[in-house]
């Protein structure tokens, strides 16, 4: 059955793992494995390392690619890290830009608009479900999201997510400047929470990054 499932952002299952420890340990193994050095590199001289960025992972879009790790190149599922349907089915709402598809299609035309649900709807039919008119929100197995596309547009338009090194690069860029945030005072484990948001949901999803990079550790050294 088709669920909305953004891993790490939405839903009340949120204070739950979306993954177990051992998935985890698995899902940070082809991790390092197929992306270790672009990892090393994007984390030196950082006060964070492969093992948080794995955990992030882990929470955000786990839980639907590791089904296809035994059954598909590396870079298809890279391309394939398309999800986040809030503001298009029910009982998931959006507040951010852009709220729904209607939304994105009047501000930024047809051709951008059609590109993105196509390749929302390549990502469906992965998953063994029909084709929808939706603009999906979160891209990347970070889930970069769509309302960066007022500030990072030729991320979005050419398809910046399939070259993980980019998808990487955003999430660490977002993770610096949460670092610099007063409130957050350096200190990584805010940082993350400030990742997600604000609140019991962002907490939740905090707590469960520490979980999951604890659990990748060992792999990622």
């Amino acid at each position: 059955m088709e669920k909305n499932i953004r891993c790490g952002r939405g839903g009340d299952e949120m204070a739950d793992l979306p993954i177990s420890k051992a998935q985890a340990v698995k899902c940070a193994t082809w991790l390092i494995d197929n992306f270790g050095d672009a990892m090393s590199a994007a984390v030196a001289g950082k006060p964070y390392g492969r093992s948080h960025l794995a955990g992030i992972a882990c929470q955000e879009t786990a839980c639907k690619w590791l089904e296809w790790v035994d059954d598909h190149p590396p870079n298809e599922i890279v391309q394939r890290c398309v999800f986040d349907a809030s503001g298009e089915v029910p009982g998931a709402p959006r507040g951010a830009f852009p709220q729904n598809t209607a939304a994105f299609r009047a501000q930024y035309g047809d051709t951008f608009t059609d590109m993105l649900i196509e390749e929302g709807n390549k990502t469906r039919r992965w998953q063994g479900w029909s084709d929808k008119p939706w603009v999906y929100k979160g891209y990347g197995l970070f889930q970069y999201d769509l309302q960066a596309v007022a500030t990072d547009r030729a991320f979005f338009e050419d398809k910046g997510w399939y070259d993980f090194a980019a998808s990487l690069g955003r999430c660490c860029s977002e993770l610096d400047a949460k670092l610099k945030l007063g409130s957050v005072g350096g200190d990584i484990w805010k940082a993350i929470r400030a990742y997600n948001g604000s609140g019991p949901r962002a907490d939740a999803y905090a707590q469960n990054v520490q979980v999951f990079t604890e659990a990748c550790l060992p792999v990622t050294g």
